[in-house]
């Protein structure tokens, strides 16, 4: 099990760079805002899985995020957590909430680090329309009960969709934290015409045009320094509003040089909008960009990961320390 301390020790040897890592393209949701369950169903073989891990490792990568479609449908899931794990990655996961209890206990035995489980809304029927899957609220708040139970860190994730922007977040996160007891987070609405990761494709205009995001968003902020448990970063969240106010950022994104895309096939993006670097798995020379100052999208898998490369302990970081103690557990 890798332990804040060997954390700790990897990032101090210049271990900070973070692979989203798609496993595979089977998903048994049929969301609103992803349109990966249109592609053909393919999944990386366990030892292609390695071949990518090992990459990873010797070129300092320090966090491995998997994804999909749905990771946990993927027939190897826990070998190749258990091989990330024992390389010394941290290792993290999102799931739509329809893993089975069996996959995730043996994802906690295999060594996975931190589990974030989709929910969007505390009624069902809305949860339905987003995710269009029979009972998938039910489902959701089931995984997380069983991700405590068996001590599996773990947090929602949300997609901010129209209907939490029309009803209020502050509800939402209200109900996570007080009812399913775990920390909230959300990811930012990014709209693609990726041919190899299309996000928002079936959206309206209406619910893309995010009227009501940047009021939302300083909710989100306010309640995370009123102490309320938000597992973004505080630095991330002021980042997009200083975006919605034609600010700079504080902190660039830094896709495809501190944070990448790996794909099921092996080929390296620096994320989900950017053209493809390299193949890993066909050989090809490794091409990482350099000196990257990103702010065309807030997709938090790879804005909130760009913080950890981007240099010393400063004020902004003390002052994440200072906000994050309600989800210290996530990371510690």
């Amino acid at each position: 099990m890798v332990d804040a301390s060997r954390i700790f020790m990897r990032f101090l040897k210049g271990f900070r760079k973070t692979a989203v890592f798609a496993i595979t393209t089977r998903c048994n949701c049929r969301c609103m805002m992803c349109d990966m369950y249109k592609k053909p169903p393919r999944s990386i073989s366990f030892e292609d899985a390695r071949k990518v891990l090992d990459f990873l490792y010797e070129n300092k990568f320090l966090i491995v995020y998997f994804t999909g479609g749905e990771p946990t449908l993927h027939p190897d899931v826990t070998d190749i957590v258990k091989y990330a794990n024992d390389l010394g990655f941290v290792t993290a996961m999102t799931t739509n909430g329809t893993v089975s209890r069996d996959t995730l206990v043996k994802l906690k035995e295999a060594g996975l680090y931190l589990l974030s489980v989709s929910f969007d809304h505390w009624e069902p029927e809305i949860c339905e329309k987003i995710r269009r899957h029979k009972g998938i609220k039910d489902k959701q708040e089931r995984t997380i009960r069983l991700c405590k139970e068996i001590g599996l860190r773990t947090h929602t994730l949300t997609f901010l969709n129209s209907y939490v922007l029309r009803d209020g977040v502050e509800r939402l996160i209200e109900y996570v934290n007080e009812k399913l007891g775990v920390p909230f987070g959300f990811c930012y609405p990014v709209k693609t015409n990726s041919s190899f990761y299309s996000l928002g494709q079936n959206l309206s205009e209406e619910e893309v045009s995010y009227r009501n995001l940047e009021k939302t968003l300083r909710t989100i902020l306010k309640l995370k320094k009123e102490g309320k448990a938000i597992a973004n970063l505080t630095t991330y969240i002021e980042d997009i509003i200083r975006f919605h106010e034609n600010k700079p950022p504080n902190f660039y994104c830094k896709g495809g040089e501190g944070v990448v895309y790996v794909d099921w096939e092996g080929n390296v993006y620096p994320c989900f909008v950017k053209d493809k670097l390299f193949n890993i798995l066909k050989g090809e020379k490794p091409r990482f960009l350099k000196n990257v100052k990103c702010n065309d999208c807030f997709t938090n898998c790879f804005r909130e990961p760009s913080i950890l490369t981007q240099g010393s302990l400063n004020l902004s970081l003390l002052k994440e320390i200072f906000h994050s103690y309600k989800t210290k557990g996530l990371f510690l």
